[in-house]
């Protein structure tokens, strides 16, 4: 099915792209190319979140608004401590310099 190929290429497309900023931002940020590996190692050893959940017949259907809120509520979790986490580091990139 061309259709269900395309979404799947567009799916994987977005989140690599996603996946590519935040590494980017990550090396800008900390001037460590070891953070950057280990951040991608921990991303490909997690996965993609399962969402087999909302299917109708999944035994954790009936909870799925709980589980729903849960990610979104991590992703709201991880954009907020994002900048904190990742200040007071030292980077090579004049780019990411004071006054930039």
């Amino acid at each position: 099915n061309k259709r269900l190929a395309a979404a799947q290429v567009a799916f994987q497309l977005l989140y690599t792209s996603v996946f590519g900023a935040y590494a980017t931002f990550l090396l800008l940020r900390t001037g460590s190319a070891v953070a950057v590996v280990l951040v991608h190692a921990f991303c490909n050893h997690q996965g993609v979140p399962d969402l087999s959940f909302l299917r109708e017949r999944h035994a954790l259907h009936s909870r799925r608004h709980l589980i729903l809120a849960s990610y979104l509520g991590g992703i709201v979790a991880f954009g907020v401590a994002l900048a904190p986490l990742t200040a007071g580091f030292p980077t090579t990139f004049r780019c990411m310099g004071p006054g930039m």
